[in-house]
């Protein structure tokens, strides 16, 4: 048998190497210099009507994504995220607003709207600054990713609703719920409180009601910045039972 000489055995060592690298990386196994897989916020946008073809923005704690709802006004947004995030629905002349904790189903109703007046009041600021504190407040980030506190918010909320309407609402998880408009369930709550005056022609939730939410939760403020020290009741909240494409 010829023997390979010094030269030619270091040539075929190399072009090993060199395959077996890009083998590594064409399996997942080697490092990339892009950003990591996204994750995926979905929901569906809506005032009692979809807000069909709704601008959809989502604003996290790092990273922001974008949507546009469908005529049913559900949306989905996969991007890289750190959460928790807020959310911005904007169809026509109305914008309502949500949350997200984290990767998940996560409507945008006048009753998620109702939840941020109501974590604001617990936060001793209002709406606005929430929105505009996500990225750099720490105590909003960790109030808004904390599970027991959005599961107790919500619960404030369908009890205020219940004392001031009389109306009992079809689920207490109305931000993670998965619904269609036109159908039973989470969708009909809208139509029933837009009936009741709750909910105004324009989407948004009536003005007292704001104004009672807003007291509500100050008057449970939040201890511990909002990171679930003395925090107490439900733990749901955080997830979907299941997510919405468009």
């Amino acid at each position: 048998m010829k023997l390979l000489n010094g030269a030619t055995l270091r040539t075929l060592q190399f072009g090993s190497i060199v395959l077996a690298t890009s083998a590594l990386v064409a399996c997942g196994g080697g490092s990339s210099s892009g950003s990591s897989p996204g994750a995926t916020v979905s929901g569906t946008a809506a005032v009692g009507a979809a807000l069909a073809n709704a601008s959809i923005t989502l604003t996290c704690k790092n990273g922001s994504g974008s949507a546009t709802a469908n005529s049913n006004g559900a949306y989905s947004a996969t991007f890289a995220f750190d959460g928790p995030c807020t959310i911005t629905a904007t169809g026509g002349s109305t914008t309502i607003h949500s949350l997200a904790a984290g990767a998940g189903t996560y409507n945008v109703t006048p009753l998620t709207e109702l939840l941020l007046e109501y974590l604001a009041g617990q936060l001793g600021t209002t709406v606005s600054g929430l929105l505009a504190g996500i990225t750099s407040n720490a105590t909003y980030q960790n109030a808004l990713s904390n599970s027991t506190v959005i599961a107790n918010a919500q619960a404030a909320v369908v009890q205020l609703i219940k004392t001031r309407y009389g109306i009992t609402l079809s689920s207490s998880s109305f931000l993670t719920v998965s619904f269609t408009p036109g159908q039973a369930g989470a969708d009909a709550d809208l139509d029933t409180l837009l009936t009741a005056g709750a909910i105004t022609a324009n989407g948004q939730p009536a003005a007292s009601l704001t104004a009672a939410a807003t007291a509500a939760g100050a008057a449970a403020p939040i201890s511990g910045g909002g990171n679930g020290s003395g925090a107490t009741g439900g733990t749901g909240g955080t997830g979907g039972t299941g997510t919405t494409t468009q």
